[in-house]
């Protein structure tokens, strides 16, 4: 007989239930006696994957459903509890939910994560984020990114996001030191909306080579800081710039909003950071022509803004057309205006492209898209906000839809942000008409004019697999 494999539901509806017994008996008596007994039953029946499972939705459990017990004593008790050496994943980044708290509460939560890191030897990923309030859990002090840096030598992965307890000096902690082994092996660090700088993103690129995501969204600035070799890197094994190797793959400088990708990034990324797949940059349009040495280049945000507006031109075009436009799978373009003659470059010269997202003040209809070739027969997600706030009126957005769903049959995401008099009940049965669209799954319309009477039954005709985030 074939193995029987249980349902993931089941597992799941398993996880929730013990998570549920645990948080009530640490809620109605939280004793140590009583701590200790459920440490050891749940430590012989359910292996450290599942403690892992289960800590983690304790910890939302308590955070959304019980914010008033939100207290030290009971998310202490809890981590002690759970706590196993063989743990590999902590994310505490859900006890946000619980809202604004105490900074007595914060001290107190630190100091048991502190106590506790030690015990947890196989950490590969940490989640310390929060959701941007700004006296919340879980907090992230200088101290315990020293835990961290003497603690997890295996980290892979640490999300601070929106944690306003971290410093400069606390990411330090996470360089290698003489009593302390760092976190060498560190892939993936998220430090957006903290206490970093660009300049400590850039050490954090000079000491950990290893590193494939920083979640910062001024990394080009930090780039070109590391390119620049300041006066603070001497002393500290100075490298020479043609000598960065690093293993990047997301580079986004979209937060710096008169910071150029310009020639002399670019040098520094293909040089250094070889591996970029995904870029996310302010240009010019004379900018965009130096992208096509990022031979891997496969998802690209251009945004032509850099405290003034710029055109899209020839450069873009020229680099559209050529082999960098026909390897894109992602492509997110924001402008001023968008001109119907690049919505059609586009759409013929790069065939392999899965999301298409256009975000533009206006569209300018320079020529008749009608005779025009598309080429995304692999689009899924299609993405068309025109004007810059809701009283724009975009008359030629119809026309530039039509265009790009024409022979598009793989498309399961719309998202027409427009406000126009033209889309209309019956426009949406013409278009339905022409594509039936029989892979959607999610349409979303909004700031419209003349919809309000609009038979979604004509939808559910002719894609059947639409569900229920149809908005209007």
């Amino acid at each position: 007989m074939p193995h029987l494999l249980q349902p993931r539901q089941l597992l799941w509806s398993s996880i929730s239930a013990t998570s549920s017994m645990v948080l009530t008996q640490v809620l109605t008596v939280p004793d140590h006696a009583k701590e200790a007994k459920i440490r050891l039953l749940l430590h012989q029946v359910l292996p450290p994957i599942l403690l892992q499972n289960v800590l983690n939705c304790v910890l939302h459990q308590l955070a959304v459903h019980h914010p008033l017990s939100t207290s030290p004593s009971i998310i202490s008790c809890l981590l002690r509890i759970l706590a196993h050496p063989n743990i590999n994943k902590l994310q505490l980044s859900d006890l946000s939910f619980a809202g604004t708290v105490e900074l007595e509460s914060l001290d107190k939560v630190e100091s048991t994560l502190i106590e506790l890191l030690p015990s947890f030897n196989c950490l590969t990923h940490l989640d310390l984020s929060t959701h941007g309030q700004k006296v919340t859990l879980p907090s992230c002090s200088s101290g315990v990114l020293e835990a961290v840096g003497h603690c997890c030598p295996k980290l892979l992965l640490l999300n601070l996001n929106h944690n306003n307890r971290v410093t400069s000096e606390g990411l330090l902690h996470l360089y290698p030191g003489e009593q302390r082994p760092g976190c060498l092996k560190l892939e993936q660090i998220f430090v957006q909306d903290c206490g970093a700088e660009p300049e400590d993103v850039a050490m954090l690129l000079h000491f950990f080579p290893a590193l494939r995501l920083v979640g910062f969204r001024e990394l080009g600035t930090s780039l070109q800081i590391l390119h620049s070799q300041p006066r603070w890197f001497r002393g500290r094994r100075r490298r020479k710039p043609h000598r960065y190797r690093l293993q990047l793959t997301h580079v986004d400088n979209t937060l710096s909003r008169v910071q150029r990708c310009d020639g002399e990034i670019v040098d520094f990324l293909v040089e250094s950071c070889p591996e970029v797949e995904n870029l996310k940059i302010r240009v010019c349009d004379e900018d965009v022509g130096q992208l096509d040495r990022l031979g891997q280049l496969r998802h690209l945000e251009l945004r032509f803004y850099t405290g003034i507006h710029h055109p899209i031109g020839t450069t873009t075009v020229n680099y559209l057309t050529g082999p960098g436009g026909a390897g894109l799978v992602s492509l997110t373009i924001f402008c001023h205006r968008l001109h119907a003659y690049h919505a059609a470059t586009i759409a013929k010269s790069c065939p392999n492209l899965t999301k298409l997202y256009f975000y533009a003040n206006m569209a300018v209809a320079d020529i008749p898209l009608s005779s025009h070739i598309n080429n995304m027969q692999k689009l899924e997600v299609l993405s068309l906000r025109l004007g810059h706030d809701e009283l724009t009126m975009s008359p030629t957005a119809c026309d530039l839809l039509l265009f790009l769903v024409k022979d598009v049959h793989r498309l399961q995401e719309l998202y027409l942000l427009v406000r126009s008099l033209g889309v209309t009940h019956s426009f949406i049965a013409s278009l339905l008409a022409k594509n039936s669209l029989p892979s959607l799954k999610v349409a979303e319309l909004q700031a419209m004019k003349r919809l309000c009477n609009f038979d979604l039954t004509i939808l559910y005709k002719h894609s059947n697999k639409i569900n229920d985030k149809f908005t209007n």
